[in-house]
């Protein structure tokens, strides 16, 4: 991956446990029901799957791509070992570079804090109804 390079940010924090769980939970909550009708139609298993299953599940796409997103955004121990040079650090490595131990900018650390909370509450705000559906719907039993 590399050192100082977006993928060695970016591909490690794909993979999640709880992601995982959201797409199992989902997929357990599925109706049945919708499934043995495509079977009837004529489709096998994976047909199910990427005609019927993967469309109805938009709303749990965009509630794990918005928790991939706040998460990979709030994340500060691996992008500061990785990222070693100023121009690949993330908002929250380089929001620490503004305390050292012989000062602190408050007034620049506030000010970058809000502009950092600014991308996070648009992704959020967005994708709210989505979220929450998504959310809410992996723990339905259909």
């Amino acid at each position: 991956m590399g050192v100082d390079s977006y993928r060695g940010l970016i591909i490690p924090g794909l993979p999640s446990g709880f992601t995982c769980f959201l797409f199992r939970q989902y997929i357990l909550g599925f109706p049945k029901k919708l499934e043995e009708e495509t079977r009837v139609d004529g489709l096998g298993y994976w047909g199910a799957y990427w005609r019927v299953v993967i469309p109805n599940s938009l709303t749990l796409f965009a509630a794990i791509a918005t928790i991939t997103f706040i998460n990979g955004w709030n994340t500060f121990l691996w992008p500061l070992a990785i990222g070693q040079d100023p121009s690949t650090w993330t908002v929250r490595v380089t929001l620490s570079s503004y305390m050292t131990n012989q000062t602190v900018d408050f007034h620049l650390i506030f000010m970058a804090t809000i502009i950092s909370v600014l991308p996070l509450v648009s992704v959020f705000l967005f994708l709210q109804r989505r979220l929450v559906r998504g959310i809410a719907r992996t723990g339905i039993k259909g």
